[in-house]
């Protein structure tokens, strides 16, 4: 098996790069595209094939905590969230015989009522627990995602 990441960062789709709310020397943080269930779910991705957490070097880890933080801020500030879930998980790499994971972080916004933006509602399903993925995805168009993406960077500090 191939790190499916490597490609996505190295040579990202158009579409991705529209979707990159932050780029850093280290890290990308991106609106994630198929599933806005939670209202701003992002991905912050490390750049370089970089397979555990205890491999990052001094400088990526500082720099994911400077990214998080102005995600974090960013999102709280422009949609309302009562708090982010963050996750590394890297699960669905070791399906494979010969898993090839690559560090990147989950982050989920968290919302106690629902929020209403660009004609859509977006509503938590299971506000105040652990999120058991049983609930559909929302998935948006192209001009929804691109106003999510757009409201987000003007959040940024």
């Amino acid at each position: 098996m191939s790190c499916e990441i490597c490609p996505i960062i190295s040579n990202p789709h158009p579409e991705e790069l529209r979707l990159r709310v932050i780029e850093g020397e280290h890290w990308v943080a991106t609106l994630r595209g198929n599933d806005q269930t939670l209202l701003g779910t992002s991905f912050i991705t490390a750049r370089r094939h970089v397979e555990s957490l205890s491999s990052l070097t001094p400088s990526e880890q500082l720099e994911f905590f400077d990214i998080h933080a102005q995600l974090e801020r960013a999102i709280m500030q422009a949609f309302g969230a009562a708090v982010i879930n963050t996750s590394c998980l890297m699960n669905l790499a070791f399906r494979e015989e010969d898993p090839e994971p690559h560090v990147h972080w989950h982050l989920k916004p968290r919302y106690a009522e629902p929020i209403e933006f660009a004609g859509h509602t977006f509503l938590d399903p299971e506000f105040g627990s652990y999120l058991s993925g049983s609930y559909p995805r929302k998935i948006v168009d192209d001009a929804v995602l691109n106003a999510i993406a757009t409201k987000i960077k003007a959040s940024l500090s």
